[in-house]
């Protein structure tokens, strides 16, 4: 079958990649984010005039190295949408010098291993929840001998915190439940994404049993990865396929159910990534998929005012005391209104900006432990003074949380697993 999409030329890429370093290069704002953009300030202090074109192949891929892809740049970024001139947009630059790097063989064997390894949770997810305790053995003490041999084989960093695999797929506990079939109410289709599905599940467990407490039905969409880090591995070929099947899997005819995204980061890549790869002839499905695309707080506001399912007494001993909130890039309004409509009238809320950026799994990759540890560093100095910050902090993202929770000490809970608060608890 013939492709609509044309083939990237890798000096039409590294070319539009300095075009758009140029215009970063007027404000920097972003420059306390991530190292992509003081690494960008300091190679361009290296050539004459600082003149972006005059940075060298090495250069750039030093640069997209540093990118993690959490979107942060994006949202602050002056030279998007209507008002501006430009249309900057580096992660997805870098997408496409990654593409052209891996097809024109900068990367080692070693290098293309790790991503194969990253991006393909649909092949290596089941392996590894049927050898969950012995995975498990080998990945939960870093920099030991035994991690040292899975980075040889793997190029995963061996004191990288790996989240521990779950000896059960959230697909199979999800299948052994006695739900209700159909209901009158919101009936939510449910997009676990690879870290629920073979990893942490408990948040996925608690919104499944609350959404059915409250009269709606919940069913999985699909449990296929989202194809996030096959995108930015530069397997744009393998994600444009991956694109399509999930359009089929995510549309129901005339239907207009939420699908809930239990990763914040899975969401985001599928809002900006899904239409943009899809055939022509699938793009207003894409697009209708999209629109359905929810968050877990979105989802738990629209079902109302009612208490929240069961949660353990930890979390609600947590939650009698104020509360910090941190927002990931790509969450909005909605996001925000959701939380604070789920811990109730009266709550004691803080916000934070710019403190629950995700790391995804590049954070794993070896050779990237400085960067993603200083990216940590940087949240955590975002945070309030520990005197004044809150114990119960409540943020998405599974890698990024326990790496901001080491860094700091602090209690950090997915939002859903805070307790609904009732009017008039006392604080």
């Amino acid at each position: 079958m013939t492709t609509s999409f044309p083939v990237l030329e890798e000096s039409d890429v590294r070319s539009s990649l300095a075009d758009d370093i140029a215009v970063c290069e007027q404000c920097r704002l972003c420059v306390d984010l991530c190292d992509v953009f003081p690494s960008v300030f300091d190679a361009l202090a290296r050539v004459p005039n600082a003149d972006a074109h005059l940075l060298t192949p090495h250069q750039q891929n030093v640069v997209s190295d540093y990118c993690f892809h959490c979107g942060a740049c994006t949202q602050r970024c002056p030279h998007r949408g209507p008002s501006s001139e430009h249309e900057i947009d580096l992660p997805t630059s870098f997408i496409h010098l990654m593409h052209v790097r891996r097809r024109n063989g900068y990367f080692s064997v070693r290098q293309r291993m790790t991503n194969w390894v990253l991006s393909t949770p649909d092949l290596i997810g089941p392996c590894v929840v049927r050898c969950s305790s012995l995975i498990n053995w080998l990945m939960q003490k870093p920099n030991t001998l035994r991690r040292r041999c899975v980075t040889a084989m793997t190029g995963i960093s061996p004191s990288a915190r790996i989240p521990y695999v779950s000896g059960q797929r959230f697909s199979k506990w999800f299948r052994r439940q006695e739900l209700p079939a159909t209901s009158d109410r919101l009936q939510v289709g449910l997009f676990p994404t690879c870290t629920i599905e073979y990893f942490s599940d408990e948040a996925a467990q608690a919104i499944v049993s609350e959404i059915t407490s409250r009269g709606s039905s919940c069913h999985l969409a699909t449990t296929r990865c989202c194809g996030a880090e096959e995108l930015r591995s530069g397997r744009i070929g393998a994600f444009r396929k991956r694109a399509g099947r999930l359009v089929e899997l995510l549309e129901k005819e005339s239907s207009t159910d939420p699908i809930m995204v239990m990763s914040p980061s899975c969401r985001a890549h599928l809002l900006t990534n899904l239409v943009p790869h899809c055939e022509a002839a699938q793009k207003t499905r894409a697009e209708s998929v999209i629109s359905r695309l929810r968050s877990p707080l979105e989802v738990l506001a629209d079902l109302g005012n009612s208490n929240a399912g069961a949660v353990s007494s930890s979390d609600d001993i947590a939650h009698r005391q104020p509360l910090l909130f941190l927002p990931g890039p790509h969450d909005g309004h909605a996001e925000r209104e959701g939380f604070e409509h789920r811990v109730g009238v009266g709550a004691t809320v803080q916000t934070t900006d710019d403190a629950g950026l995700p790391l995804g799994a590049w954070a794993l990759r070896h050779g990237n432990e400085e960067s993603a540890r200083r990216i940590v560093q940087r949240m955590a100095k975002r945070l309030p003074p520990t005197s004044a910050c809150p114990h119960t902090v409540a943020r998405s993202g599974c890698l990024s949380s326990q790496a901001l929770s080491d860094e700091t000490g602090l209690n950090i809970v997915d939002p859903v697993l805070v307790s609904q608060q009732s009017p008039g608890r006392e604080q």
